[in-house]
């Protein structure tokens, strides 16, 4: 077998499991460096020499790098400038793209859902100008399983192994369905949970987060040249400043909504659940619409004589979880809710249970937001703007880039109401898109380490599979 991409190191099990299927060489792309893999032997960073020249379009790879302002935002010191930013990021894709070249791999596996850091969407471009299929492991909230998907649009989900997915979904739909209030369980346990909610756990987080950091750049200075992005992380006053923002917004919707009546909800409106931004679910998984604005925007302007709500999520309440920092302020601030004021956008509350709001039967709308499969389960159609882990096919849904300009939400809720059987289509859909999913060994969602051996096993077939 030919040479395949990897997102992992290349001592880790993963790289050894793949050498020991048949694999011949592999390309190990980790944050801290470059690596190529073969049975006997092992390159590292600036080790591999001997590039032949690759004929690059720089505006093109420049153009892409500019649509990830909001990665640039979410991960980079203002120490730096757009610019330099920019031009560390066109160095780094570039020399990315010669050495993926000269070591041409027949496909690439990412272990992650989405390219949501600065040096895994630089791979991504990579990967995509030179035409290498590549594969997302995605770690699903229905059933906690790892989807393999085509590319962060997700224009297919591949079929590994013989998991059938008809009792989880089953289950799934009869919690949505047996219960008015439902609230998944992941939400409840990430938003109740009490330090999630606390600024000090999350300015714990960045100290921790930013000695690691420290610890594996000072390993890098004593390792061999290492080919790696370096751009400098938020500092403790950065990360002060965006909480103390976040702490503001709250105060503000929290006054604001205490005025707000769901019985001035009509049936043709649109309320639009928002999203936590910055979040991958935001960007790169809606690459056209990654701001809550943009969405808003947007839907006035395809509905001129519609009434327009923004529904906050629920985790605007919390400031990190599980070891991962949120930087909410960054978007969620006095900026963001004077412009929903200019809009004549009214806020909902979160503590308005979704149901509430369903009750008043109008069209909803989201990025990629697991409130689109509640929906449908419901009969309630929803416009879809970003790729979410469910595709963009799920029965009820209306994808942004298939939506008449001419569109009325009279018209889309009529289209809902002439289908046959939706129930029995969303979980045919359903059914078909999960199964044949492989273990998740902790991608995305929680689950046991134990499954690590099985999971590598699964990716062997995958690259069989896709090889043959």
């Amino acid at each position: 077998m030919n040479t395949a991409l990897i997102m992992s190191a290349p001592d880790g099990s993963l790289a050894e499991t793949l050498l020991k299927s048949g694999i011949s060489d592999l390309v190990c792309v980790t944050r801290e460096n470059v690596h190529l893999r073969s049975s006997s032997s092992l390159l590292s960073g600036r080790e591999i020499t001997g590039l032949s020249q690759v004929k690059i379009d720089i505006p093109k790879i420049k153009t892409l790098l500019l649509e990830a302002y909001p990665l640039i935002d979410r991960w980079v010191s203002r120490k730096h400038s757009l610019s330099t930013t920019l031009e560390l990021c066109l160095e780094y894709t570039i020399l990315l793209i010669q050495i993926i070249e000269n070591n041409r791999p027949s496909l690439a596996i990412l272990e992650t859902g989405a390219p949501h850091h600065m040096f895994s969407y630089c791979l991504d471009i990579a990967l995509n100008y030179l035409d290498v299929p590549l594969y997302y492991l995605y770690g699903n909230s229905i059933d906690g399983r790892c989807c393999v998907v085509k590319g962060k649009e997700k224009t297919s989900f591949v079929s590994v192994t013989n998991y059938n997915a008809q009792s989880s979904i089953d289950a799934y739909i009869s919690q949505v369905k047996g219960s008015s209030i439902y609230t998944p369980a992941d939400s409840t346990a990430s938003i109740s949970h009490f330090l999630h909610r606390n600024f000090l756990y999350a300015l714990y987080l960045h100290l921790r987060i930013s000695v690691a950091k420290i610890r594996n750049r000072r390993r890098r200075k004593l390792s061999e040249s290492p080919i790696c992005l370096k751009l400098p992380f938020l500092s403790f006053w950065e990360v002060l400043c965006v909480i103390r923002a976040q702490i503001s917004y709250q105060k503000i919707i929290n006054r604001r909504s205490e005025r707000f009546l769901v019985q001035n909800v009509n049936s043709d409106d649109i309320v639009y659940v928002g999203h936590m931004v910055p979040e991958a679910t935001s960007f790169p998984e809606c690459p056209k619409y990654p701001g809550e604005i943009d969405v808003l925007i947007d839907l006035k302007n395809r509905f001129p004589n519609t009434k327009i709500y923004y529904r906050e999520h629920p985790a605007i309440k919390i400031f990190g979880e599980f070891g991962h920092l949120h930087l909410q302020g960054l978007h969620k601030n006095q900026s963001f809710y004077n412009q929903l004021a200019r809009l004549e956008i009214d806020v909902v509350p979160v503590e308005i249970h979704i149901s509430k709001i369903r009750e008043r039967g109008c069209l909803f709308a989201t990025k990629t937001g697991r409130v689109a499969v509640e929906n449908s389960i419901l009969n309630i159609p929803t416009i879809v703007y970003g790729f979410p882990f469910y595709g963009i096919d799920l029965p009820l849904t209306h994808h942004i880039s298939r939506l008449a300009c001419t569109a009325s939400v009279r018209e889309i809720q009529l289209y809902a109401s002439k289908i046959k059987n939706p129930l029995d289509a969303v979980r045919s859909y359903l059914v078909l898109t999960f199964s044949g999913t492989i273990e998740n060994p902790g991608i995305s969602v929680y689950s046991d380490p134990k499954v690590r051996p099985v999971f590598e096993q699964s990716l062997v077939k995958l690259i069989q599979k896709l090889c043959n």
